[in-house]
Parts: structure tokens; sequence; C-alpha cells
């Protein structure tokens, strides 16, 4: 993941969202947020974007994996874009949603931020502390 470029962490819960943030930022990532689907579409279409940590389940238009497959459709965005999904839903059940993918990972709520470090580091080479 290049230093430029952005973490978009999206989810609808504020106090998720915002401990997420809080981890990653104090790691040193730069950070972005969204708190649904449509608008994580425009985040990462007018960012660089390095990675996307996800919420699946969010209100409005489409989830989480909807939001990724249509990023992903769009000529600009590497089909490749690291995503991490993070979900209060059982892990089977999370796991149907998401079709597979070497450049996805799942993390489910309450996030252990060991597993979240390791995802990251797994899909992006990049190891810090969160």
């Amino acid at each position: 993941m290049a230093q430029e470029a952005y973490v978009l962490i999206v989810d609808d819960d504020p106090h998720v969202l915002n401990l997420v943030v809080a981890r990653l930022e104090s790691a040193g990532y730069r950070v972005t947020t969204a708190t649904d689907a449509w608008q994580q579409v425009i985040q990462a279409q007018g960012l660089k974007i390095g990675l996307i940590i996800c919420d699946i389940q969010m209100p409005g238009t489409g989830n989480g994996v909807d939001a990724v497959k249509h990023l992903r459709s769009i000529p600009t965005i590497s089909p490749r874009l690291p995503v991490v999904f993070i979900t209060g839903m059982k892990k089977e059940d999370a796991q149907a949603l998401i079709p597979p993918d070497p450049h996805v990972r799942l993390v489910t709520k309450p996030i252990d931020f060991n597993l979240l470090r390791a995802a990251i580091k797994d899909l992006t080479g990049v190891d810090r502390p969160l």
C-alpha cells in the first residue's frame, strides 16, 4: 500500500467507525470514512484508496459487498483493491455473501485488532501495531 494512499473505513455505527479510525490513525495510516455503501463508492472514486475496511450490513442502498463489487467494476479502480469486511453477522453467514477472492478478508465484531492487523498485513504487506 503506497504511503499516499488512504484507508477507507466504512461503517454506519459511529462508535465502531470512530474506534477503527482512532486505532488506524494512531498507527500512522491516512484514513477517510463513509457511513454507507453509496458514500463508499463516492469516496473511493475521489481519493487514492489503498485499502477498504468495510461493514457488510448498512442502511440505504446496497451493502458493503455490493459496493465493493461496484467499485471493482469501475475502470479507474483496481479489481484487486484489498478489502477487509467487518461484520456483526455470524461468520458463516457473512462468508456466504462474500465471493471467493484472494484480496478480501473477513473480521467479525467485536473487532479483534490483532486479527485486523494480520488481515491488513496479509493484504497489503504493511504491518503496524493497532
